[in-house]
């Protein structure tokens, strides 16, 4: 009875339960690599693992695929940006190239003209425009260390637009024709008549003008030569309006420039002959 007891309690210890497992495992094993026994059931067990296998890999995948996107899409936007600025870069460029060739033409212009006349002259660019009600100016880059002298005439290829006014080493400021504290001698070319010609903030003006006198819409204004500052029959404008006064005792005119005042890139300077200026004293 004892020893019934004693076998029992054997049997039913950890020990003896975990080297009956190792047995029938070693057992297994060897069967298993003799006659692949086992392999139906790992097959099996491998088909059944692979959806839990792909749901665990698809957080890695989604992972991998935004990574992926997001840098693509990192690497468009810096070609997109560096295309914009290539286009940028080469429609400034067509504009420069286009203002350049515009500024040659004007340049070949002058320098025709300046070898055509039978005046001194020379070219100087704008660097300033100041233009209100009260105030036409522009300022040239040329002063008294290249010769310039205050009245001197300056015009462009269109007309006459005004004269140096304030004289700096290396810059002069010039008012324009239109400036209402600016005057000059004209002549209406088709008559001959001379009067003065007054800005008026925008146009030139010609006031108290006889009622008798022959003027129409359309005639031609030129410097008369008058004072010596302006060389004769340089054009300066055309009448636009004409009004008779509220007694009608005389008319006034006004007339617009031939020079466009606002867009003034280059001017010419102009030097007076000698032998002209004698003959009109």
């Amino acid at each position: 009875m004892d020893n019934l007891k004693s076998n029992q309690r054997l049997t039913q210890s950890p020990l003896f339960k975990f080297l009956m497992l190792e047995f029938i495992c070693i057992v297994l094993m060897i069967s298993d690599k003799n006659n692949q026994l086992a392999q139906p059931i790992r097959n099996t067990l491998s088909l059944a693992a692979v959806p839990l296998l792909k749901l665990v890999e698809w957080p890695q995948d989604l992972y991998q695929v935004a990574q992926l996107a997001i840098s693509r899409q990192a690497q468009l936007i810096q070609e997109n940006n560096e295309l914009k600025e290539q286009l940028l870069d080469a429609r400034l460029k067509a504009q420069q190239n286009i203002s350049l060739v515009a500024e040659n033409d004007r340049l070949r212009d002058m320098l025709k003209a300046t070898q055509t006349s039978p005046l001194t002259t020379s070219v100087a660019f704008v660097s300033n425009i100041n233009q209100t009600q009260k105030s036409q100016h522009v300022v040239i880059d040329q002063g008294s260390a290249d010769g310039l002298f205050e009245g001197q005439a300056v015009l462009n290829l269109d007309g006459v637009i005004g004269q140096v006014d304030v004289l700096g080493q290396h810059y002069a400021h010039v008012i324009l024709i239109t400036d209402r504290s600016h005057a000059i001698p004209i002549e209406i070319l088709r008559t001959g008549m001379r009067t003065l010609a007054y800005g008026n903030g925008s146009e030139v003006l010609l006031s108290e003008i006889p009622t008798s006198a022959d003027i129409r819409s359309g005639d031609v204004l030129v410097t008369s030569g008058f004072g010596n500052r302006f060389p004769r029959g340089l054009q300066l404008a055309a009448i636009n309006a004409i009004s008779v006064s509220a007694d009608r005792t005389f008319i006034n005119a006004t007339a617009t420039p031939y020079a466009q005042l606002d867009r003034l890139t280059e001017v010419f300077l102009i030097w007076p002959n000698e032998d002209e200026a004698l003959v009109d004293e």
